[in-house]
């Protein structure tokens, strides 16, 4: 739906608005305010209305609903001052000023590159061991068309929240704005594999072609039938005379791939790990994959998953144990990742990650160059690089990648909004920051519950800082202790560490400090 407010026109299935020439992308709550407005007319919608429909009944603080209108009233130009399109109805609620406008939807005159959702595929064989098969294709598939540079592919979280909800085509289209949708299935035999996929559009739901792709049952005919399916469906969307269709479409050299089935079914099951974080799954795949590992020492996305593990444990005290260094081990397994396979974006960013926790800055820039050239569109790559950025004081660089992650990825963890929340505080804005933190809960994670007790501490609710202290320790009960030694590698953001500390320390948070306090910021 399209309208115009005053002088300002919003999308709401872009999510964008446009106030004068200055587009700007909205974010859920600043669009879920503004339909709320349009919706009531010139009717007050209640305060409670509002957070019950914007943030499903969560509780919010009047600072935290306050930034939200702000936010509001600048993507119409409009403010607080002025109120000439949002009034504030004082004790009751807010009002739209101006009557909307309904426009009409026409085809933008310049083309957006064709956004893909890849659902995951189904499984028709009678073995259900066989979901690992189904596992790893549909992230393959998403991985080899996130390559070309004329495609957007939704990463995999968005595909599973969307197979999860039961979407059909136009709900698709409403909520992730994607123009098509690949799906199908997969069936195994002893001695045959057989793969079938459609590609749908969106808007008219019809099928724009279906292929059926039959092999020996090897773990090879797996990346020939991803590869496939990549191509084909590249080309049919970019049409018969695009980039892609004439081979220019930004696809990568071919990869090298592994031919064992067991290294397939871990990785499959290592992605699944990354979307879930089941601390179970991460400690049973930590001790699979060195076995596996050794028989198949040229398996790159095997080595790189490994590498990820076990930077989790160093990093995040995933299934920590005691005297065990694991960033070492973790940078071994990247480098044998790089060294299997140049040209696997996946293993050049667990290098690069695993050179950042070591404080290599030359070598993680090397690594982190070569992941963003091999595979720009792969929405892990983006946020794992600008989350890297953001750690060594790189800040627009960071959360431009992050952004167009978040592009990627409308389903994504919370973490991909640390980078912006920083601005916001570095900027003493701590409401805003507050908001951004909570676009995405992370309940359970202790730096999402960390940054809560700064952040309302900042903010002037003790109250709310001080419950989140007593999450805290609960979560990570250690965190006051060791987490100076993590702070260790915010050099950049020294000004952050310090605010940290001192409202980590208002809000009653016994921090350890280190033997040399220098050595923490």
């Amino acid at each position: 739906m399209r309208i115009e407010i005053s002088d300002a026109r919003i999308d709401f299935d872009r999510m964008t608005a446009e106030c004068g020439d200055e587009p700007r992308r909205l974010t859920r709550q600043t669009a879920g305010i503004l339909r709320a407005l349009v919706d009531a007319n010139d009717q007050i919608v209640s305060k409670d209305d509002l957070i019950d429909r914007v943030w499903n009944g969560r509780i919010v603080t009047d600072a935290t609903l306050s930034t939200a209108i702000k936010e509001a009233r600048h993507a119409v130009g409009d403010t607080g001052a002025e109120q000439r399109i949002i009034e504030t109805v004082r004790g009751v609620g807010f009002r739209l000023r101006k009557a909307a406008r309904h426009l009409e939807t026409h085809p933008s005159i310049e083309q957006d590159a064709p956004c893909l959702l890849v659902l995951p595929f189904r499984i028709t064989s009678a073995d259900p061991d066989a979901r690992f098969i189904s596992e790893g294709l549909t992230d393959e598939v998403i991985t080899s068309l996130s390559r070309f540079r004329d495609l957007k592919v939704l990463s995999r979280a968005t595909s599973d929240a969307a197979h999860t909800a039961a979407l059909d085509p136009s709900q698709m289209k409403h909520k992730y704005q994607a123009d098509y949708i690949v799906e199908g299935s997969v069936r195994r035999t002893e001695t045959r594999l057989r793969v079938s996929v459609q590609l749908a559009s969106t808007q008219s739901g019809s099928v724009l072609l279906s292929e059926q792709i039959d092999h020996e049952a090897t773990v090879h005919s797996i990346f020939d039938a991803q590869d496939r399916i990549a191509q084909i469906c590249a080309a049919r969307m970019a049409g018969p005379h695009g980039p892609v269709a004439q081979g220019k479409g930004g696809f990568t050299t071919e990869r090298i791939h592994h031919e064992s089935w067991t290294l397939f079914r871990l990785v499959a099951d290592f992605r699944k790990y990354y979307r879930t974080y089941d601390f179970q799954l991460h400690a049973a795949l930590r001790d699979a994959f060195p076995p596996a590992l050794a028989r198949h020492p040229d398996a790159s996305d095997g080595w790189a998953a490994f590498a990820v593990l076990l930077l989790e444990e160093f990093r995040y005290h995933v299934n920590e144990r005691a005297d065990f260094d694991a960033l070492a081990p973790a940078t071994t397994a990247a480098e044998k990742a790089v060294s299997a396979d140049p040209r696997n974006a996946f293993a050049q960013t667990a290098l690069a990650m695993c050179r950042l926790y070591a404080m290599d800055i030359a070598g993680f820039d090397e690594a982190s160059e070569k992941a963003l050239a091999l595979n720009p569109g792969n929405s892990d790559v983006l946020s794992e690089i600008g989350h890297c950025y953001a750690f060594i004081g790189r800040e627009a660089e960071a959360i431009a990648l992050l952004d167009k992650a978040i592009d990627l990825s409308p389903e994504h963890p919370g973490w991909y909004h640390f980078a912006k929340t920083w601005r916001y505080t570095r900027l003493d804005m701590f409401d805003a920051a507050l908001l951004e933190l909570q676009r995405h809960p992370m309940p359970g994670f202790y730096w999402y519950h960390a940054h809560l007790v700064w952040l309302c501490s900042a903010a002037g609710d003790l109250a709310a800082a001080q419950t989140e202290v007593e999450i805290l320790r609960t979560v990570f009960p250690a965190f006051e202790a060791r987490v100076m030694d993590e702070l260790a590698m915010w050099d950049a953001n020294r000004d952050l560490v310090a605010s940290a500390l001192e409202h980590w320390a208002q809000a009653g948070l016994k921090i350890v400090a280190t033997a040399d306090p220098a050595s923490a910021i």
